[in-house]
């Protein structure tokens, strides 16, 4: 069996309390592997932590604890990420940010002072390729006509899809998405979820999406990973955890 894409062992993060006598939140995550070509979709109720799971993945976030985080590539290439944020490494892990992962943001995380096109192309292309792929995933997303705007002049649900075409325009080898669908109507939404089925078909990208319509992701194929919460006097816990298909 070939080494998966993804593995984290021990994962914690603790928010310590926003005010006297109320809770810390602590999140858990004690194993996750997923597989080249592997989709998962991360569900739980609203203020589990599958948005702050999603950053400390992404590497915006520093975890408590961490104990392994590797990442595989198509190239055969493993990146130990834990002992890069163990050791600090910011100008190791800035690469692996711009092109190893694809990072869809729920507002689209765009550059404001940047075109559409610009934010597509910002973080460059591992695959090369002739034509003009920025383009095709945006005329694949519906935003064609929008790639000479800036940020402020687009919608929620328009901002959102040009944020998909930027995480997999450097066609990553993982794709972590928070509620890429949630401001698309039905169609924009399954054609918006072919795009991310097909970076895993095709290309053997990892998906991990947080989506809270479980109906619309398990039809294509997605595992599950979801969160368990308990509270004891000091804090909220969130552990999450594969669940059996």
């Amino acid at each position: 069996m070939p080494a998966p894409a993804l593995e984290i062992e021990g994962l914690a993060f603790r928010h310590p309390p926003a005010a006297s006598g109320e809770r810390a939140f602590e999140l858990r995550l004690a194993h996750l592997s997923i597989a080249r070509g592997e989709m998962v979709a991360l569900v739980g109720p609203s203020g589990c932590g599958k948005s702050t799971l999603l950053d400390l993945l992404g590497l915006i976030l520093r975890p408590t604890a961490l104990r392994r985080y590797l990442l595989r590539g198509a190239d055969g290439a493993t990146l130990d990420l834990a002992a890069r944020l163990s050791a600090g490494d910011v100008d190791g892990l800035a690469p692996v940010r711009r092109s190893r992962l694809g990072y869809v943001l729920q507002q689209g995380g765009l550059l404001p002072f940047l075109t559409v096109r610009e934010n597509i192309e910002a973080v460059g292309r591992r695959g090369g390729g002739a034509g003009d792929p920025a383009g095709a995933l945006a005329e694949r997303l519906g935003v064609a006509h929008l790639l000479g705007r800036h940020p402020a002049q687009l919608s929620i649900g328009q901002r959102q899809r040009v944020g998909v075409a930027r995480a997999l325009y450097a066609e990553p080898d993982l794709v972590l998405a928070d509620e890429p669908t949630a401001a698309l109507d039905p169609p924009a939404a399954e054609e918006t979820l072919d795009l991310f089925v097909e970076a895993a078909r095709d290309r053997g990208a990892a998906v991990l999406m947080a989506n809270h319509d479980w109906a619309l992701v398990a039809r294509r194929g997605f595992a599950r990973l979801s969160a368990t919460l308990s509270r004891d006097d000091a804090a909220t816990v969130a552990d999450f955890a594969r669940q059996a298909a």
